[in-house]
């Protein structure tokens, strides 16, 4: 299995859940790329009903209600508030009928059914919402995760069911009967053995095909999705409203920040991901401009970044694609390479189950249908933080701060994070760098805490807990994860430098 992001995550669960021999191979960290830049939402859907994408709607549906079940940690119900406007380009029974097939797809769902509500209703309802030309507005629900974390359960899921997970391990190359595999920690290249080859590395997967010698065109077309991060703001309810040029608009609520998106823009990515450019930048504060009373300041945007998606090979906008994933096999020295195409973070299980049953031929209902992700069993202590983090499995963090005390200390004043959750990363969640530490195993919306204090003191845990010796220099170590963010994020203070002079030219003119 190549990728470990949320696609190759899950295939590498159910194939290990199905007793078969499993390698999870990921050149950079689990969740390094899109799987960490998604919208966070676990959904149906409801633009894609426009497009008469049906099939994929209620497959994802029913998708949500499972996670919601059998992982309530990382999975929660979203009311969202999806505001009609005059010039909004999108009919309100349109939207009416849309939700009622929403519902009706969904089944038995435990989610509370839409309602209609009125211009001064949804003015209340969220407060700073642009009531200029708003005619009503639908609530309905869908549900938020947190990408990196859902991705993550799946490995660990994977690990106990006898998947080897080795990260910072790239493919390079094939060999008869197997793979050649460069270590990226010790810098060794290495064989493996492997008749069946699975291709979930996402915006890499044509890249991956061409180290496998296959020169055949592409399979995928990447889309760029570029996101914002605002301060947090009161309440649950979130925002999903057309745009005049019929892109949807996010502004969903978090633990800290509110993560508000999208843009759908071709781009055929070269190398690994990068930082949203400045362009949707612009695009997503003229949105939110369009949606909230008050346009964001430049000022107001804490963070940044951008995923691709790989879609289909297909012509028109890349909205209109269908996100149905699907398998392409092609023949390697020595066996098969099956290539991942397409794929929606919602539907990443049952997607996994049927690749698994047609490539290896498994049978009958699979056990992950009613299997819990790690943390997804158990009470529900919905009241303690660290539940909200790790589930039924906060019991790992606590046996920590009874064998020391300090353990249960805050990290960083300026994330939630206890230094138990670190040490704990570090011996259980496969984390290898300072940076694979900070950014994605303490995720939060607003990226790493960098400053300088908080992140020497997160170096010496992790020098002290560390399984491999890497990232010895702290200042070395330090500015990884500072360039990881920046990776990420790109430069804001230059794009919030830019954006307010342009803006105060514009008031003095």
């Amino acid at each position: 299995m190549i990728g470990a992001g949320i696609q190759g995550a899950a295939l590498a669960r159910e194939a290990a859940v199905r007793g078969l021999s499993t390698l999870l191979l990921e050149s950079r960290d689990i969740a390094a790329g899109t799987s960490s830049r998604s919208s966070r939402l676990v959904h149906g859907g409801l633009r894609y009903l426009r497009n008469g994408h049906f099939a994929l709607v209620k497959e994802a549906l029913h998708e949500r209600e499972r996670l919601l079940r059998l992982a309530p940690h990382l999975v929660r119900a979203l009311p969202m508030l999806m505001p009609f406007y005059r010039d909004s380009g999108v009919a309100r029974w349109q939207m009416r009928l849309g939700t009622w097939m929403y519902s009706r797809l969904a089944g038995r769902s435990t989610l509370p059914r839409s309602r209609l509500l009125s211009t001064t209703a949804a003015a209340q309802a969220f407060p700073g919402l642009r009531t200029t030309g708003l005619k009503s507005a639908l609530e309905f629900y869908d549900a938020r995760t947190q990408d990196a974390r859902l991705t993550l359960a799946n490995v660990v899921a994977a690990v106990e069911a006898g998947c080897t997970l080795v990260n910072h391990a790239e493919v390079v190359g094939v060999h008869d009967g197997g793979v050649q595999v460069l270590d990226r920690v010790s810098d060794v290249e290495v064989a493996i053995q492997g008749k069946v080859i699975l291709n979930a590395a996402g915006a890499a997967v044509d890249a991956v095909r061409r180290r496998c010698g296959i020169e055949a065109e592409n399979l995928v077309r990447l889309s760029r999705g570029s996101h914002v991060v605002l301060p947090p703001r009161a309440g649950e309810l979130a925002l999903a409203a057309f745009l005049p040029d019929e892109r949807i608009q996010f502004v969903i609520p978090h633990d800290g920040g509110t993560l508000c998106g999208t843009t759908d823009v071709d781009d055929d990515l070269a190398g690994d991901e990068s930082a949203p450019p400045v362009a949707d930048l612009d695009y997503l504060r003229e949105a939110l401009g369009y949606v909230l009373e008050q346009k964001p300041e430049p000022s107001d945007v804490k963070f940044a970044y951008a995923g691709w998606r790989a879609l289909p090979r297909g012509k028109g906008p890349p909205g209109s694609l269908n996100r149905e994933a699907f398998i392409v096999a092609e023949q390697v020295p020595g066996g098969e390479l099956h290539t991942v195409v397409g794929g929606k973070l919602t539907t990443h299980r049952s997607f996994a189950e049927r690749t698994i049953a047609k490539v290896f031929g498994t049978v009958g209902p699979s056990p992950t249908r009613t299997q819990a992700l790690p943390g997804g069993a158990g009470p529900r202590e919905v009241d303690d933080p660290l539940w909200w983090r790790h589930g039924s499995r906060v019991g790992q963090i606590r046996s920590l701060v009874v064998d020391d005390m300090q353990m249960a200390e805050q990290l960083c004043m300026h994330r939630p994070f206890v230094i138990g959750e670190l040490v704990h990363a570090l011996r259980n969640l496969a984390a290898v760098t300072f940076a694979d530490l900070m950014l994605r195993r303490l995720v939060h919306v607003l990226g790493p805490c960098l400053q300088d204090g908080c992140l020497r003191r997160a170096h010496g845990w992790f020098v002290r807990e560390r399984q491999w010796p890497v990232d010895d220099d702290c200042d070395v170590a330090v500015a990884s994860v500072r360039d990881g963010t920046r990776a990420v994020s790109g430069d804001l203070d230059a794009w919030r430098k830019a954006s307010s002079s342009e803006s105060n030219e514009q008031e003095q003119a």
